[in-house]
């Protein structure tokens, strides 16, 4: 399926990071951080040939994420690898609102919503929605990963609702920062490390890591 520069998908993990997108599914275009409503992120990817669980999404009314929209030319054989456990699920785009007041991203939003036919949004939706486990870990580096893409943000407070708007954490959690298990980890500095545990201690869920055996 080829994507036209007028589609778009909502980057709601790994795609995060600029870092990442850029070096392993050559994706360079700016953040433009959003607000998808009706989705809820959930630690229930399972990635058979990486043998780890990532990120996917459920459609839930009531619920919404934090995210990057990103312009695409097309679904390239880089990123149909990277999303190889995904399906492409097209989004209503009246339910993508700007995360911070930005008259370009504004104008971008209503430029999609003025052309259906030609402006599609796309979300990756995972094909299996099981809990992480021993054999199938949530990586730290992963993780790190996401959240130094909501760092890149410069929103107060993003990345704090990324954690909080992500569910599912108790299980197969791994600190892998020694020897990387995700295959397109970003570059994540000690300073940067160290701002992510003390927000997970923050918000409970550093007990649920173990160290990586």
């Amino acid at each position: 399926m080829l994507i036209s520069q007028q589609h778009y998908l909502v980057g709601y993990g790994s795609l995060l990071s600029h870092d990442s997108r850029s070096r392993y599914s050559n994706i360079f275009c700016d953040n433009m951080p959003i607000l998808a409503h009706g989705w809820q992120r959930e630690w229930l990817a399972r990635g058979i040939k990486d043998l780890q669980t990532c990120l996917g999404v459920s459609r839930v009314e009531s619920a919404h994420l934090n995210a990057v929209l990103l312009p695409i030319e097309q679904i390239s054989l880089e990123l149909r690898t990277r999303e190889q456990d995904y399906e492409f699920v097209e989004v209503d785009p009246t339910t993508i609102v700007p995360a911070k007041k930005s008259t370009a991203l504004e104008n971008e939003l209503f430029k999609i919503r003025s052309n259906p036919d030609k402006c599609k949004i796309w979300i990756c939706v995972n094909l299996h929605k099981k809990q992480a486990s021993t054999d199938y870990p949530i990586y730290q580096s992963y993780l790190d990963t996401c959240l130094v893409g909501c760092f890149d943000m410069d929103i107060d407070n993003f990345a704090t609702e990324f954690i909080r708007n992500t569910y599912f954490w108790k299980h197969g959690w791994v600190n892998d920062r020694g020897h990387w298990g995700y295959p397109r980890a970003a570059k994540v500095t000690k300073q940067q490390q160290l701002k992510i545990d003390l927000l997970l201690e923050q918000l409970q869920l550093l007990k649920y890591r173990r160290e990586q055996i």
